[in-house]
């Protein structure tokens, strides 16, 4: 190996192997817990195939980490990896576009943290999984040619009373629902209480003096549960610039650092929600040429819960160049027409069947022919345009709208 070429963090070894045991984790109790081996054969075959799939996975993870190395050669990144089939990537600076750090609990507890390129093309990113904060620095400071960091200024900083109110805004709180369901369907069998989690339920239904507080303290639970993970999610959010770059860093137990340079934005996309609308808030997204779409990778979102004054104000500061127009012009009237008079396959199929499974809801049938025409309606009301210089701007959505703006 050249002495140019480095090798990840050899913690990143033991991360790998640690989210190999984290998805493990359920498989590993339904053979070796809720099921004795001698229950079956298939159960002790089922255990060996499951402890070697462990072991190969390990040795995998070595393996893997030994042959993948990068270097710096002149203006390109140089990547090696591959055991059977060896590979090299040369990635010239100047396609990368994009860098994001994503820091998890394992990683800041281990001062590593995971650093991703992006590019346009095929392969649209390049993630090194493992390296410490300093080799971070090193490898952005190498990408963007700096030596020295400019100053950064900072546009946004998440409060107290803002995270509050996202964490009503984002109904993370309704997710207790699906895990009590959970629960109620599954822990009988798995602790085999005979049905005594559905006796205790119809019980707590029929009595009043305990279906009360009972409910009452569920709401408190899942409120509560539903501000942790907002404040854990989008905590310690800001918004940062300097004279080239854009800085997006969130999160308080998994930290992620997104850095897009302010030339590679090619649109701005204003998105709100009927509930977000009633706040005043709205989530901004930057669209630029390396954006891969990958759900790993987050979108290039401002931030989700932003006020809209302040948003509008904030794509001033950092894209004065993207103006946004209050004033839009309206879709013509023979459009909406047109979008009613258009058939819903839906609606044909969700009647057809209806009318055979279950003839009795017929009525079902004009309440969802309803529902589907008010969508429709609302999204004509909704439907903007205009164009501005060489810039375009359009919203569309109906409970769910959407407002672009790009050049044209």
């Amino acid at each position: 190996m050249s002495k140019l070429q480095r090798r990840l963090h050899p913690a990143g070894m033991l991360l790998s192997i640690v989210r190999t045991v984290r998805h493990a984790f359920f498989p590993a109790l339904f053979f070796f817990v809720f099921h004795p081996a001698e229950e079956s054969s298939w159960i002790y075959w089922g255990r060996i195939g499951f402890l070697a799939f462990i072991a190969v996975s390990i040795v995998w993870t070595v393996l893997k980490w030994w042959m993948f190395r990068y270097e710096f050669r002149e203006h390109a990144l140089y990547v090696y990896e591959g055991l059977f089939v060896k590979s090299e990537r040369h990635v010239p600076f100047s396609r990368i576009q994009n860098a994001q750090r994503n820091t998890s609990f394992p990683h800041r507890l281990l001062g590593l943290t995971a650093l991703s390129l992006e590019t346009g093309g095929e392969e649209a990113s390049l993630k090194l999984e493992a390296v410490t904060k300093r080799e971070a620095d090193r490898v952005e400071a190498m990408v963007k040619g700096e030596e020295e960091p400019d100053e950064r200024i900072l546009h946004f900083q998440a409060t107290n009373r803002e995270l509050l109110k996202a964490s009503f805004t984002s109904f993370s709180f309704f997710l207790i629902i699906p895990l009590l369901a959970s629960l109620y369907f599954t822990v009988d069998d798995f602790l085999s209480l005979g049905g005594f989690t559905k006796k205790a339920v119809d019980y707590v239904a029929g009595s009043l003096w305990l279906l009360v507080p009972i409910s009452a303290g569920l709401v408190i639970l899942g409120i509560a549960a539903g501000i942790i993970i907002t404040y854990l999610q989008y905590g310690n959010s800001a918004i940062m610039s300097d004279e080239k770059r854009i800085y997006l860093k969130k999160g308080l137990l998994n930290e992620t650092f997104f850095t897009i340079t302010r030339e590679k934005v090619q649109a701005v996309k204003w998105k709100q929600s009927f509930v977000k609308k009633w706040f005043g808030l709205v989530e901004v997204e930057l669209i630029s040429a390396g954006d891969t779409g990958e759900e790993e990778l987050e979108t290039n979102s401002l931030y989700p819960f932003l006020p809209e004054k302040d948003a509008q104000k904030m794509i001033k500061e950092l894209l004065p160049q993207y103006e946004l127009k209050n004033e839009m012009q309206k879709l013509p009237a023979a459009s909406l027409w047109i979008k009613l008079l258009r058939p819903s396959y839906i609606w044909i199929i969700a009647t057809a069947v209806l009318l055979w499974q279950l003839p009795a809801y017929w009525y079902a049938s004009p309440v969802l022919l309803f529902w589907i025409l008010l969508l429709r309606w609302l999204a004509f009301k909704q439907a903007r345009y205009t164009i501005n210089g060489d810039f375009i701007q359009l919203k569309t959505g109906s409970l769910f709208t959407e407002l672009l703006l790009t050049t044209r």
